[in-house]
């Protein structure tokens, strides 16, 4: 145990990642010599800095886009780019540019043929263990087209991955994996456990717990930006409804047809024995008739809106007749939204938060005052700015019942921290004296809960998954008769107690070493890589200055999407078709 940590504390010892990186940043220096001076626009728009020196967009965006080509190919489709994603590229991204930048000074390279090789190698590719010319082509015509990706992209990013295994492959020289470490994680593994453990919840304190009315005032000062009523925004619309515009006898038999041929793998599955069996054109007509009709629908109600979007833009002499008139003129109703937030649905329409989002990019002049057409569930819509109300600091009474109830949610929790602590004190001197951990934990009254023999591999069939999990990997170090520390469970906390830990055979280790020990390498490689990214981009002084300039409307990125309708827009409210 003593080797694992002295080797764990070598590993991560800056000194000897500053010798890991010696070559890259002597590289970096001569990069930084001979790189030429970046113009006044380019700096305006740069993505970040490195070393204080602006870093082009079109380099962050090149990463970006091949960090989420790597997560499509990974995931074996177009990625959905939520808010939470979208921060995960970002953060990929700068890791990817790091590293390319770092691996291209080092004088690692990637040919024209090793891209080829690694194309064909691919067992996407394959056919009959020989490379498939056709399947190549299928993928790029399907697949990347999907993600509006060329070719040629493509081998740019084969070429990345190349150059980023290489560097990948240096670093993983210096990993190493002890005996003792493979027979650690194998005990953990495989060892089999009792644990018994007791759970205390918040609920069960609450009756112990009460709050003033001077507290709750202590809170809400403490706390005033939690409080803070968020910006609202009204809008007046018009409605284009998708029902208005269907007509299933429409859709012609031969698009059916040819719709059904050309996406013949969305009806595929496989069956037993892994056959391939598609249903029949029979089985799927009346719903592909629906789904192309509502396709049809919903195209037909945004060329519409769209039509009334351009009805609303100002001449060239800058008149333009106001929301009302053209609404007016095309005969449909101007109707006036209820008060929404950024983040809050809006109240009695089927639509997702990309319209708070177009909501809030509106702006009272004569050329943003309207948007473009907005998709909702059922209907197509085009918006237009009626009133915002800023974001204010409300006065305590007018927050005082959620300011109550927020500090009596704290003071339950230092309840339960409090307790917990008390007990898990009493409890590891009880059991030093001799005691059991029942007897131990007898006078607070708290009911113990023993498991059945477990291995962490098999893991058990509990009801409380969360806190069966949470207690586990607390357990991984400890030996029979030792006590966890207090663990933090949701709505209340736990502390457990290693009543059993009997030892594995050994004889599987013996078979099965040289998988685990890959195994471990293979995490500790990942490992390695990310720190040295990491580490690349503290040595150089990263800065994103992108991130500093987030506006209202991309706040709204934060929060989940409450529906899958995919219109891309820009910060301005503007529809874009841009790939990513």
């Amino acid at each position: 145990m003593m080797l694992i940590s002295k080797f764990n504390k070598l590993i991560r010892n800056k000194y000897i990642w500053s010798s890991f990186a010696f070559i890259i940043i002597l590289a970096f220096v001569v990069w930084q010599t001979n790189t030429g001076g970046i113009s006044e626009e380019e700096t305006k728009n740069a993505a970040g800095r490195l070393d204080g020196k602006p870093v082009p967009a079109a380099e962050m965006r090149s990463a970006y886009f091949n960090s989420y080509l790597y997560m499509s190919l990974m995931v074996g489709r177009p990625l959905k780019v939520t808010a939470r994603v979208d921060e995960a590229l970002k953060h990929m991204a700068w890791r990817r540019l790091i590293a390319l930048r770092g691996a291209q000074e080092a004088c690692l390279t990637s040919s024209p043929e090793e891209v080829v090789a690694a194309i064909q190698q691919q067992p996407f590719f394959q056919e009959k263990g020989q490379f498939s010319h056709a399947r190549y082509v299928a993928f790029v015509q399907q697949f990347l087209a999907n993600l509006r990706t060329t070719e040629n992209q493509f081998e740019d990013h084969i070429r990345q991955e190349i150059l980023m295994s290489k560097a990948r492959l240096m670093l993983a020289q210096a990993t190493w994996v002890a005996p003792l470490e493979i027979e650690q994680v194998y005990h953990q593994l495989y060892d089999t456990f009792i644990v018994s453990y007791v759970l205390l919840t918040r609920d069960e304190l609450e009756h112990t717990v009460k709050v003033s009315d001077a507290e709750a005032r202590a809170y809400f000062e403490a706390h005033t930006n939690d409080f803070t009523i968020p910006e609202k925004m009204r809008v007046k619309y018009v409605t284009f409804p998708f029902a208005c515009f269907l007509d299933e006898g429409a859709v012609e038999d031969t698009a059916l047809r040819s719709y059904y041929d050309e996406h013949i793998e969305d009806f595929t599955t496989r069956g037993t024995g892994d056959l391939l069996s598609a249903r029949s054109f029979d089985e799927v007509e009346d719903t592909l008739r629906d789904q192309l009709a509502r396709e049809a629908a919903c195209a037909a109600a945004d060329d519409q809106a769209a039509d009334f979007e351009v009805a609303l833009a100002p001449d060239r002499k800058g008149q333009a007749p106001s929301f009302e008139t053209v609404a007016r003129t095309v005969g449909l109703a101007v109707t006036t939204s209820a008060v929404f937030t950024l983040k809050t649905k809006v109240p009695g329409l089927q639509v997702g938060l990309d319209f708070n989002k177009v909501a809030f990019a509106l702006r009272p002049t004569p050329d943003d005052y309207f948007s473009y057409p907005v998709h909702g569930s059922n209907a197509c819509y085009v918006l237009a700015f009626d009133e915002k109300i800023d974001a204010r600091v409300p006065a305590y009474d007018e927050v005082l019942a959620e300011a109550r109830r927020a500090a009596l949610e704290q003071a339950g929790s230092n309840k339960l921290a409090q307790t917990m602590a008390t007990i898990h004190q009493t409890v590891a001197e009880a059991l030093q004296h001799g005691k059991t951990f029942d007897q131990a934990i007898r006078p607070y009254r708290l009911e113990v809960v023993t498991t059945d023999p477990f291995a962490v591999r098999t893991g058990l069939d509990v009801e409380d998954k969360d806190t069966f999990y949470e207690l586990t990997r607390k357990i991984l170090f400890l030996n029979a008769g030792e006590l966890t520390d207090v663990i933090p469970v949701e709505g209340g906390a736990v502390i457990g107690h290693v009543d059993a830990r009997i030892m594995a055979d050994r004889t599987l280790l013996e078979s099965i070493k040289n998988d685990l020990g890959q195994y471990i390498r293979k995490r500790r490689e990942d490992l390695a890589f990310r720190e040295w990214q990491e580490y690349l981009l503290t040595v150089h002084k990263f800065e994103d200055t992108v991130s500093k300039k987030k506006s209202i409307a991309e706040e709204l990125e934060e929060a989940e999407p409450m529906t899958d309708d995919v219109n891309q827009t820009t910060d301005d409210g503007r529809r874009t078709e841009d790939g990513p």
